[in-house]
């Protein structure tokens, strides 16, 4: 690596995390690594040493426990489905986690497509018509569709946008948008991780080069929407007053 890894002991980490969850000592810190929510290094003499991956899953695991008052077998499902994808943001993961409340911990895997959109609060037609958009994509090919948590959180979410008035067809122009980021990010990202060592650094730095285009994006993002809007305002109010 470029530079050592900032590790902090569990001392440390207490007091980094209590301004935000004054509640955190550290027999929890030793109850969760217990449980198998977090694996901290150790010194030659048995400490543990906390990297700022470590640091920031303690963070979701108070986040989810106190403000949630989620169950550990929900916390641990949650912090599987993060591992699995580093790129996961925290507005998936609260449509993530409000399907997972919903299930009281049960599994949802390989559900039909009866049995998902069910769960979504939506009628058959709807999901097929989200199929057909994109909006449901699908790495497997083959044999009948299953659908899991997250087909069940995207359908959700598809659910309420049109319950405001935008459309599936609407909606289409996202999945292009971001099949074309995807396309963009695996190209640019790949050459930065490629070079470390262990899948914890890789996803670790894919993480972070995650959150700052994703921060870079959103403050773009809001100065052009609030440019264009104003533009159209005062468009409209210049028609107003030559009237």
């Amino acid at each position: 690596m470029d530079r050592e890894e900032r590790l902090w002991t569990i001392g440390e980490v207490v007091n980094r995390l209590r301004e935000q969850f004054p509640d955190v000592t550290p027999s929890k810190l030793r109850y969760w690594e217990k449980a198998g929510l977090i694996r901290p290094r150790r010194t030659h003499g048995g400490h543990r040493l906390y990297c700022p991956m470590d640091v920031e899953r303690l963070a979701l695991i108070l986040n989810l426990r106190a403000r949630h008052r989620l169950p550990l077998p929900v916390v641990r499902a949650m912090l599987d489905r993060l591992e699995e994808d580093p790129a996961l943001n925290m507005g998936a993961v609260e449509a993530l986690l409000q399907v997972l409340q919903e299930s009281e911990g049960e599994k949802l895997v390989a559900l039909t497509a009866e049995e998902a959109a069910r769960r979504a609060g939506i009628p058959l037609e709807r999901l097929q018509r989200m199929e057909a958009l994109g909006l449901l994509p699908s790495g497997e090919s083959g044999g009948e569709r299953r659908y899991d948590l997250e087909d069940v959180a995207l359908m959700r979410v598809v659910r309420d946008l049109e319950a405001m008035g935008i459309t599936c067809q609407n909606l289409a122009f996202y999945v292009r948008l971001v099949r074309a980021q995807v396309r963009h990010d695996v190209a640019l990202y790949a050459p930065l991780v490629g070079d470390l060592d262990t899948d914890a650094e890789r996803i670790g730095r894919f993480r972070e080069l995650h959150r700052l285009i994703q921060t870079l994006t959103g403050l773009l993002y809001r100065k052009y929407v609030r440019q264009a809007l104003m533009r159209r305002w005062l468009r409209r109010a210049t028609r107003s007053s030559s009237r």
